[in-house]
């Protein structure tokens, strides 16, 4: 690290983090620098490299004891997910996404991204090993990355690397953004992020306010900060405890009979995976469908969440040697802890089960179970989903269950696919421990249901089977013809 300039916070942590592989730990002591050492792994050049630095990595020091952030359930069970002690373990939590726009200036591009970065602290949080968030105040500029598109090759081979990216804790970015330029074709915008640091919806409105600035426009600033809510979450706790207890117990009581997870035709045992390759189907429903679906979502007084989840889990049951099953869903988890909350990056995604029985032959009623479940996820949504999961992994019976099954429900906004003249084209996700994760959204008017699964667990024409009978049960609805028995089709 000798003679280093512009020096900034990013450089003293992997300099301090490259002490430590060496056995030297460097830490501060009532305002003075001290250090512990193996022996012999402090040399005369080192400790001389440390005193000469010893000015920028005191002020690091000190800044970064207040810059901690303490990680989310999820955000940890991410972490532990990829050990080698779990079952589907070979992936990162990702998410990949992709747009294509005529001409665009890279420069101009990555101005509006470091401004996002200074600004949005969640996008400069160093995920640490050991089980914390550490927010860095200075970063260096991030330089986006070119590349020529001559031809459609190029650009799956970008996609191809970026989908699939492993990031590292303890190293920043968590996030990767490319750009193919071309002469004959529109370009093209790759972004990869790693989940830990950002969660699907904020995701979207990182692209969004990406894609603002890049056109000129300003997005709402707002100085409430992401280590603000981290602190802010556990004074919330601690005031509303018999909220928590309340949760706590009512999923004690809950867990002790809710359903295992589908039991479905995989190509072999989770288990025999040595590899694992996630690819994604999908299929649209027009516009005319979705206004018929929200026409008898408003007749029966259901949610068009509960209507869609429900049509899920009874396909699902369907294709299961098990009737009575339940999925893991995800939900927004941000707090309403400060008026400008919306308005902060960061990871607040929360989950919990839900819950299907092949009882009753009353469609309307089984929603209405559906959507009595998810307003209970709602009301307790302070509280971890993951303690859930992990109170469900033991059953009565003593076995260990999972829930790989996995659906996000994002019908709640109308998304666009052009955004400010950058196009959506193509997105991809991949989580440990899931096998397959369904998708919800509605853009431009449409619903977009996509499945993102486990190349070596599920043959294509499973996936396809499955969009298929989304199609006859949505077309059943949408033409009035399931208002009462959930098999009068």
């Amino acid at each position: 690290m000798k003679n280093v300039k512009n020096f900034n916070s990013l450089k003293v942590f992997e300099y301090l983090k490259s002490l430590k592989s060496k056995g030297i730990y460097l830490y501060m002591e009532e305002g003075i620098l001290k250090y512990k050492a193996k022996n012999n792994a402090l040399s005369k050049e080192i400790l001389n490299d440390i005193k000469s630095n010893k000015e920028d990595i005191t002020k690091f020091l000190m800044l970064a004891k207040d810059n901690y952030v303490d990680l989310s359930s999820l955000q940890l069970a991410y972490m532990a997910g990829q050990s080698k002690t779990q079952v589907l373990n070979k992936v990162n939590a990702h998410y990949y996404i992709e747009y294509s726009k005529e001409n665009i200036d890279v420069s101009k591009l990555e101005n509006a991204l470091n401004i996002l970065i200074r600004e949005n602290d969640a996008l400069r949080m160093i995920i640490l090993s050991s089980g914390h968030g550490l927010i860095i105040d200075e970063m260096p500029r991030y330089r986006i990355q070119t590349y020529n598109l001559v031809n459609g090759t190029d650009r799956l081979s970008t996609r191809e690397n970026l989908s699939r990216k492993r990031y590292f804790y303890d190293s920043w970015p968590m996030f990767t953004i490319v750009v193919g330029k071309s002469d004959k074709f529109e370009d093209i915008f790759h972004f990869s992020f790693d989940c830990s640091i950002l969660d699907a919806w904020c995701a979207g409105k990182m692209v969004n306010n990406l894609f603002k600035i890049y056109s000129g426009q300003k997005p709402k600033q707002t100085e409430y900060t992401y280590k603000d809510y981290t602190y802010d979450l556990k004074g919330y706790k601690e005031k509303n405890k018999k909220i928590i207890q309340k949760a706590e117990q009512y999923w004690e009581n809950r867990i002790l009979a809710i359903s295992d997870s589908p039991e479905l035709k995989y190509n072999k045992s989770f288990n025999e995976l040595q590899t694992t390759t996630f690819s994604r189907q999908e299929f649209s429903f027009e516009k005319g469908v979705v206004k018929a679906l929200e026409k008898y979502s408003k007749l029966h007084k259901v949610t068009l969440t509960s209507i869609v989840m429900t049509i899920y889990m009874m396909i699902l049951s369907n294709i299961s040697s098990r009737k009575n099953i339940s999925i893991n869903i995800t939900v927004f988890g941000k707090l309403p802890l400060n008026k400008n909350v919306d308005e902060i990056l960061g990871e607040f995604t929360n989950n919990g089960l839900i819950e299907y029985k092949d009882e009753n032959d009353d469609f309307v009623e089984v929603v209405k179970s559906t959507q009595k479940q998810i307003f209970k996820l709602l009301e307790f949504r302070a509280y971890d989903g993951v303690n859930i999961l992990n109170k469900a992994k033991i059953s009565s019976l003593g076995k260990q269950r999972y829930f790989p099954i996995v659906m996000t429900c994002m019908i709640g906004e109308n998304y666009n696919s052009v955004i400010n003249g950058f196009k959506e084209e193509y997105s991809l996700s991949q989580t440990p421990q899931v096998a397959l994760d369904h998708h919800v959204r509605i853009i431009d008017g449409t619903m977009k249901i996509t499945f993102d699964y486990i190349e070596e667990l599920f043959n294509k024409n499973q996936i396809q089977e499955l969009i298929y009978a989304y199609k006859e049960k949505i077309d059943s609805i949408s033409k009035g013809n399931m208002g009462g028995s959930k098999d009068n089709e």
